[in-house]
């Protein structure tokens, strides 16, 4: 089925949005991770990651967390990167990194074996999220770190000043990634899951960057993608994705886009 066929309830069938082997999806993960790397790298490097350490990402995308773990842990640390899809990330080169074709939901990944976990935008899309912690907590040895990234989209249709077509885009964004069985939400609900996993200090911070459209490409990356399969599913017109996409491309565009907040959530398996 082509996405632009698709409808809402097509869309509820599938367990994720994107086709990980393609290569416009390459190029947006390549664009979040421009704008998530910072975060998540600020927020790994406080658990007291260094030397020696254990670690596993899971849904690694196009690699650029791993890459920047492999160097943090040195040649006698160990990282294991995992993903459905793994093409992206098979050419990577640091010799302490292990690359896994793995579903997190179904396949087996060991107790007490990691320092540290890490995922980012991937429990969004996961049906069962409570079992999924649960079996990521396991898999810590006592007091290693979990950390997790996901988005509340609430307030995704925030522009200043506000725009009535840009914001039907971005709301349609969030309501399709619900009919495709996510949760476009999850983030506020991160604190609760960790704890009910039976994680402990469970620690959050939520990070958004308000910006001019044309200086936000991964947005603009991530509309273009989903831009068939939301008219499609009659959730926007083409004329009103197309409008978007040229606030986007518009240099003196001046409308700022909110974006979705990144809810990075942190816990550690009780000593």
């Amino acid at each position: 089925m082509h996405p632009a066929d698709a409808t809402l309830e097509d869309m509820t069938e599938q367990n994720y949005m994107f086709n990980t082997a393609e290569t416009g999806e390459h190029q947006r993960l390549l664009a979040h991770a421009q704008v998530w790397d910072p975060v998540t790298f600020r927020r790994l490097k406080s658990t007291g990651l260094g030397e020696g350490w254990r670690c596993l990402e899971v849904g690694a995308g196009s690699g650029t967390v791993t890459e920047w773990l492999a160097e943090q842990v040195g040649h006698t640390g160990h990282v294991v990167a995992t993903d459905l899809e793994t093409k992206w990330i098979r050419g990577l080169g640091s010799p302490n990194v292990d690359v896994v074709e793995h579903d997190i939901r179904t396949d087996q990944i060991g107790e007490s074996v990691y320092d540290l976990i890490t995922l980012r935008l991937v429990m969004t899309h996961l049906p069962d999220k409570l079992a999924v912690l649960g079996k990521l907590g396991r898999a810590l040895v006592p007091g290693g770190w979990l950390l997790v990234e996901d988005y509340d989209m609430r307030v995704l249709p925030v522009f200043e000043p506000p725009d009535a077509t840009c914001s039907k885009v971005a709301g349609a964004s969030a309501e399709a990634i619900r009919a495709g069985g996510g949760d476009p939400y999850l983030g506020a609900k991160l604190p609760g899951l960790l704890s009910a996993a039976g994680l402990t200090g469970v620690e959050t911070e939520a990070v958004a960057f308000p910006r001019r459209m044309p200086a936000i490409r991964s947005w603009r990356t991530q509309v273009a993608e989903m831009r068939d399969r939301l008219v499609g599913a009659g959730l926007v017109s083409a004329d009103e994705v197309d409008l978007v996409l040229a606030r986007f491309d518009d240099e003196y565009c001046e409308l700022v886009v909110y974006g979705p907040l990144l809810v990075s959530a942190r816990g550690r398996r009780p000593a």
